[in-house]
């Protein structure tokens, strides 16, 4: 596979995989509350704004519905959490998991070294794709009914916008995009750090990724702690959520409202093995398939006749 479609082919696959988005760039920030559409050439997500700007917050005073809102107010502001476990792991449909190996030792009074092994199998027939995550920490919008009402005030700027609602961070990533040979993947994390590590995993904590691959892209993988993003949550408001008035009878409730939008889903066609768009999906589009029906059913009908 070529360079010029790997990040929109690793993206697809992540995608149709966990409904997520994998950010091919992890050390280009993403945060909830982001706006904008999809590159369609790279798969990767064109910022306009985030609600929580100064300058979104400036628009918002001049819209028409005459809303304010206090962003100082902590109940406003995303929700965070750490996850449960220390490593999340997305593949694609074509790749197993074969074993995951943890090793812990104490290297010195309050200070222990981790080394995780995570063995993958890729079975041949067709690319496939591999993220794994390691402290992975989740921030999302809140679901709170100022929110709600916000993005409601602000139809000229974000109808057919998409919206970031999640994102998921962590303290060291890897991820790899295999060609469609048949394929063993071996990756190892040694993580050194304090027994209780802070929360954003530490300026104590340091990381070090090893992998062995023979096919497909080379491997990528970050151990900046500070902000690394690989995989965030697009969703876009029904089109009935535009229309006023909001609170009445009947109206969604504002906590499940956020909940209930649509994931985004890819914006271009199938693609295939190299990550190109898939003709046949265009040709239909254009009403060539169509043509091609038709000639059929004329000729078959030609031949009845003779």
């Amino acid at each position: 596979m070529t360079n010029k479609y790997a990040s929109r082919k690793f993206i697809d696959l992540i995608q149709r995989a966990t409904s997520k988005w994998a950010n091919w760039d992890p050390p280009r920030k993403i945060a909830v509350g982001d706006y904008g559409t999809i590159i369609n050439e790279t798969g990767e997500f064109d910022w306009e704004g985030n609600i929580y700007s100064a300058d979104f917050q400036e628009q918002l005073k001049l819209s028409k519905y005459k809303f304010n809102i206090d962003f100082a107010d902590s109940a406003l502001l995303p929700n965070e959490h750490e996850g449960g476990d220390d490593h999340f792991i997305v593949k694609s449909w074509s790749a197993t998991t074969k074993e995951v190996n943890t090793s812990t030792d104490v290297a010195a009074p309050g200070v222990v070294n981790v080394t995780l092994k995570f063995d993958f199998q890729f079975d041949g027939n067709k690319p496939a794709a591999v993220l794994i995550m390691h402290k992975p920490r989740y921030s999302s919008l809140p679901h709170d009914e100022c929110i709600i009402r916000l993005l409601k005030s602000m139809p000229g700027v974000l109808k057919g916008k998409y919206i970031v609602t999640e994102v998921i961070s962590c303290a060291a990533y890897m991820m790899h995009l295999s060609d469609r040979k048949a394929e063993k993947f071996s990756v190892t994390l040694k993580a050194d750090g304090p027994v209780t590590p802070t929360i954003n995993a530490g300026g104590a904590a340091s990381f070090a990724w090893s992998s062995e691959s023979a096919y497909g892209l080379p491997v990528k993988d970050a151990t900046r702690p500070q902000h690394i993003l690989p995989l965030y949550r697009l969703k876009q408001p029904r089109p009935k959520f535009w229309e006023w008035p909001f609170g009445h009878r009947g109206d969604e409730k504002a906590y499940d409202a956020i909940d209930r939008w649509e994931d985004v889903d890819p914006t271009w066609n199938p693609l295939d093995d190299e990550g190109e768009e898939h003709e046949l999906y265009d040709a239909e589009m254009h009403g060539d398939f169509g043509v091609s029906i038709m000639a059929i059913l004329m000729t078959m009908t030609m031949t009845t006749e003779l």
